[in-house]
């Protein structure tokens, strides 16, 4: 009891830490801390109970290794979270860190007893599994109609937001790509991917036809909206085959008809929308190939997944980092002689991937070659917040180093959230120093991180705590936000007006009403007021879920399951090297999250032959 009493006191000073940061009063001088400890206790006392229940002593072990692990890991978010948010920087040096180190322990004895709950009801699955498949009977769902029939639902439930959004949500980077578009394909720059600044030109081109640059667009949200719902209602007959849950497709169908982020994003001209579809329907054709396909029918799948992975690298420019990433995991995990198939299916879809890029980008010519700033966007970010904390305290020295690469013109408009307000100067102009010899730069950074490494550090997690913070709100107000401006969660605005399209393309809604409610939600952000709810708005909830199942296949040891994980793990290590935090970009693994889930509560699946 002594134990638990000084571990409730160790968690309670965890969350009264937080607290303070959260209001900036010290919750521990307040009697509800008193109230926080007992609560505690008896938390910790039951679930010490619970342990109890598990006799074997290595399982017990297990589930607590795993559990304190987690625990820890959310812990540290949020204190590294809290505490840029209450102070705009983490705590300097080495007693600093060390300090985050403590306090993220104390938090974690707090988040204990959730997470050792979580990895008892995981270790539950096998016999759920087992009982489910003694009460087995022969009336099952057709997965072709449920492909069907969710197809039907979801589109049909796309339509009245694209009547709201007519013809199309046309903001982000449409801007730069209708002028490209206008001009034709020898105009295109492959800062953007040309396969999807093609498709804007080919939906133009339609326009022209039947009169205006409005039917064109129209047609675009359609054959988007066609594409993306039948993808989703893919993955819905997969979620049935893997677990045989009719309430889970039920529920997953109306997520993905309902909810504001896909749905307007479905009729939103951004390449992500067009590759969170591929990148979706690549997965699933991988667990077709793990789960489901035996050896006669293998060689089919390989070509579609070759095919369509190839396609899918033309639409967005860092997924060939991640596929190649997945793919060295892949034929590690793959066993016996199917390790050389696999190692050639992975080779021949990176060299086909990249040949397909480089093959669009000669048919366009040099000239439209775009910059490889983006992938530096970190290193950039690092490099500014040095200049903007401590520009004028630099010794002559380092000061000339940094301005090599971000002069001080372009580190005054350093903005934690997105790097966009540095690297696009950075991009027309000083990068050329850059890419003439990457190693003195490479050696810059080091030196200069050296010195610095604290502003490196935060400057990185600046950049991307709306992945793993769940209270961030920068990823949502980054530009701005409010219904004037439609730039909240999603961009709404209209960025078709320019030198090339005078007057602009048109946005004229069809369903006032709705656009006015779904403006509110993805624009003013009033998802802040929903308890709970706010949550699933909330890139970092997506990405969480991620880990936790990542997790959970390896404490289930479903290496297979473990191995398909990687692949939008090593998706979303891209986005933390990118320039903001943003919905479109995790539009992939928002999609692909009930997937996930439902890999959960796969059992043997007899494979087809």
């Amino acid at each position: 009891m002594i134990i638990l009493a000084i571990l409730a006191a160790v968690g309670t000073a965890g969350i009264c830490y937080l607290g303070s940061l959260i209001s900036g009063t010290i919750l521990s001088n307040s009697i509800f801390s008193a109230f926080l400890w007992a609560g505690l206790f008896l938390l910790l006392k039951k679930t010490r109970e619970e342990m109890k229940k598990t006799v074997d002593k290595k399982e017990r072990r297990r589930k607590s290794l795993y559990a304190g692990a987690v625990a820890y890991l959310f812990a540290l978010t949020l204190v590294f979270g809290y505490q840029l948010k209450a102070n705009g920087l983490t705590e300097c040096g080495f007693r600093g860190k060390g300090m985050i180190l403590v306090r993220a322990l104390c938090v974690a004895v707090a988040c204990f007893p959730a997470a050792y709950a979580l990895f008892a009801l995981l270790a539950m699955i096998p016999a759920h599994l087992q009982e489910s498949e003694k009460k087995k009977t022969d009336q099952k769902w057709n997965s072709k109609k449920v492909f069907f029939l969710c197809w039907l639902i979801i589109f049909v439930c796309f339509i009245p937001v694209f009547l709201a959004y007519y013809p199309a949500v046309m903001s982000y980077d449409f801007h730069r790509q209708s002028q490209e578009a206008s001009f034709g394909p020898p105009y295109f720059n492959s800062h953007h991917p040309l396969a999807h600044t093609w498709l804007i030109w080919l939906f133009f081109e339609i326009g022209e036809l039947l009169g205006s640059l409005e039917a064109g667009m129209a047609c675009y949200s359609i054959f988007q909206m066609l594409l993306l719902s039948a993808v989703l209602a893919y993955a819905c007959a997969m979620i049935y085959r893997l677990c045989k849950k009719k309430a889970a497709v039920v529920a997953v169908t109306a997520f993905f008809a309902l909810f504001p982020y896909i749905s307007i994003l479905s009729v939103s001209v951004t390449k992500d929308v067009i590759f969170a579809a591929l990148f979706l329907l690549f997965f699933l054709l991988l667990i077709e190939r793990v789960h489901f396909a035996g050896q006669h029918n293998k060689n089919l799948l390989d070509l579609a997944i070759l095919l369509e992975g190839c396609l899918m690298l033309l639409f967005r420019n860092n997924a060939i980092y991640a596929v190649a990433a997945f793919s060295v995991f892949f034929v590690l995990f793959t066993r016996g002689k199917e390790r050389l198939r696999v190692l050639i299916l992975c080779l021949l879809l990176l060299a086909g991937g990249k040949a397909s890029m480089e093959g669009l980008q000669m048919c366009m010519g040099e000239l439209g070659r775009g910059s490889n700033a983006e992938k530096y966007s970190v290193i950039m970010q690092q490099f500014a917040r040095v200049g903007y904390y401590h520009g004028s305290q630099l010794d002559p020295e380092t000061y000339e180093l940094l301005d090599t690469y971000v002069s001080k013109e372009y580190w005054q408009n350093y903005n934690p959230p997105i790097a966009d307000t540095v690297k696009i100067f950075v991009s027309a102009d000083n990068f050329k120093t850059w890419e003439a010899d990457m190693g003195s730069m490479w050696k810059a950074w080091a030196s200069i991180g050296a010195k610095y490494p604290n502003e490196y550090l935060d400057a990185f997690l600046c950049l991307t705590n709306g992945y793993w913070f769940l209270d961030d709100v920068t990823w949502a107000e980054n530009l701005g936000y409010g219904l004037e401006e439609r730039k909240g969660a999603l961009f709404t605005f209209n960025s078709t007006v320019s030198e090339v399209i005078p007057e602009g393309i048109a946005h004229e809604s069809k369903f006032p009403w709705l656009e006015t409610q779904l403006e509110e939600i993805v624009s003013n952000n009033c998802f802040y007021q929903w308890p709970i709810l706010s949550n699933l708005f909330k890139p970092a909830l997506y990405c969480w879920i991620l880990v936790l199942c990542t997790v959970a296949y390896l404490f289930l040891k479903k290496r297979q399951d473990l191995m398909l994980a990687l692949l939008p793990l090593a998706y979303l290590g891209t986005l933390l090297l990118g320039p903001v935090v943003i919905v479109r970009y995790m539009l992939p693994i928002l999609i692909m999250t009930p997937v996930l889930m439902a890999l959960l509560f796969c059992g043997e699946i007899e494979k087809t032959t």
